[in-house]
């Protein structure tokens, strides 16, 4: 089945989207925790770039590991293993905050029930800013088509 993947733009306008997010998460991070002086675009940079390293791996992973549990899929489309896929990446993104508080919060006392909190907030943000995120990938120029 043809179809078209978002091309450079369309990336570009994703990444732009979620560091804009994260910065947003930042602000709101340091008004939580005022000892906190580590700068709201180093929190997105952190975290953007976590993103950008871990999503694909985490993408292609799981690809990897479906294949093998499954290796003669069904024919027809199961939309529910897409919800459960989301919701695996979902817990993904909570490891990933608490490992981008973890790198902020060096050298200050925060409770770990505290970091775990912002950690699942967080994750909650960066699964709404999809939403946006992807619509703008999808509508900018650029798309390269597959077969």
């Amino acid at each position: 089945m043809p179809g078209s993947l978002p091309g450079l733009p369309g990336i570009v306008a994703f990444v732009g989207l979620k560091f804009g997010g994260y910065v947003l998460a930042g602000l709101a991070l340091r008004k939580l925790q005022p000892a906190l002086h580590t700068s709201a675009f180093k929190i997105a940079g952190i975290r953007t770039g976590l993103g950008l390293l871990l999503g694909p791996a985490f993408a292609y992973g799981s690809l990897f590991v479906l294949a093998q549990l499954f290796p003669d899929p069904p024919k027809v489309p199961d939309h529910g293993s897409r919800y459960f896929a989301y919701l695996a990446l979902a817990g993904v993104r909570v490891l990933v905050w608490a490992l981008v508080l973890f790198i902020v919060f060096r050298g200050l006392s925060v409770r770990k029930s505290k970091l775990w909190l912002y950690s699942l907030g967080g994750a909650a943000w960066s699964c709404l800013l999809d939403v946006p995120a992807v619509a703008l990938a999808w509508v900018a120029p650029g798309k390269v088509p597959f077969c």
